[in-house]
């Protein structure tokens, strides 16, 4: 009887074949978990670009102000009423992070900006995006 040469020779290269495709799906594992940790916005903003090297805090609250002029407090759409009355109560935090619109008026920001300073807000940062 005669060996086929043909036979042998798939079986060697389907060896080799098993390890890159144990490494493409740990990549792609890999880049599903990082790419998912981003949490989306709920209002749509794009923050005016600045030149700081400044990093914004991580403790505080958070206030967002889309381009219609509409406040997020905390991830809760609130009125303007709404947010003098939390930031008055006794739980108010003496930091807080805005993060405007870049296309939003100024007459808007100034409007959080005199509340935060009438409610006795010692810290504002403004959060911005760095120009590349």
């Amino acid at each position: 009887m005669m060996e086929w040469e043909h036979t042998r020779r798939v079986a060697l290269t389907d060896d080799h074949l098993l390890p890159l495709i144990n490494v493409v799906f740990l990549l792609l594992i890999f880049f599903m978990l990082v790419g998912a940790i981003a949490v989306p916005e709920r209002l749509d903003v794009l923050p005016p670009s600045s030149v700081s090297a400044f990093r914004p805090n991580e403790v505080g609250m958070d206030i967002v102000i889309d381009q219609n002029g509409d406040v997020l407090l905390d991830d809760e759409i609130v009125t303007m009423e709404r947010l003098v009355s939390t930031l008055s109560g006794e739980e108010a935090p003496d930091r807080i992070r805005l993060k405007a619109d870049a296309n939003l008026e100024a007459n808007g920001i100034l409007d959080v900006l005199d509340i935060l300073r009438d409610a006795g807000v010692a810290h504002v940062q403004l959060v911005t995006v760095s120009k590349r």
